[in-house]
C-alpha cells in the first residue's frame, strides 16, 4: 500500500491555499506528523480494497479533526483521500456534493471515524 508523505500533503494544501488566494502554512507540525502516521498504523484489513477504505477514512478524520494547516484543512482532506485512493489504483465514486457533504459531516462530528470504513468501502472503484 502506498501512503501520502508529509511533503505530498503539504503540496496539496499549498496548492489549494494559493488557488484560494490564502497563505499556505503548517499550523502544527506535530499534528501533521500524527496525520501522516494514522493511516500507516496496522489494522486487520483483509485485502487492498479494505485497506484503502480504512486508510482513506482515517486520513480524512485525522486531517479534519487535527487541523494541521493554517487554512484549507477540509479541502485538503477531500483531495488527500482522493489522492490516496488513486495512488493505490482506486478511485472514489462520490459526487462532488456527496464528498463535500461527507467532509462537512465529519467536521461537525456527525460521523464516527469507524463508520468511515463502510462509507469509503461503498465508494471505491478499482481502476
Amino acid at each position: 500500500m502506498r501512503y501520502l508523505t508529509a511533503d505530498e500533503l503539504i503540496a496539496i494544501n499549498s496548492r489549494l491555499a494559493i488557488r484560494a488566494g490564502q497563505q499556505p502554512g503548517i499550523n502544527n507540525s506535530e499534528q501533521l506528523g500524527k496525520v501522516i502516521a494514522v493511516p500507516q498504523s496496522n489494522a486487520y484489513d483483509q485485502n487492498l480494497r479494505e485497506m484503502v477504505a480504512n486508510k482513506t477514512g482515517f486520513l480524512m478524520e485525522a486531517i479534519i479533526s487535527g487541523k494541521p494547516f493554517v487554512n484549507m484543512n477540509l479541502q485538503t482532506a477531500a483531495v488527500a483521500v482522493a489522492t490516496l485512493a488513486d495512488l493505490n489504483d482506486y478511485e472514489l465514486t462520490f459526487t462532488n456534493d456527496e464528498l463535500v457533504n461527507l467532509v462537512d459531516r465529519v467536521n461537525k462530528d456527525q460521523v464516527e471515524a469507524t463508520d468511515l470504513f463502510v462509507i469509503f468501502n461503498g465508494h471505491l472503484k478499482q481502476k
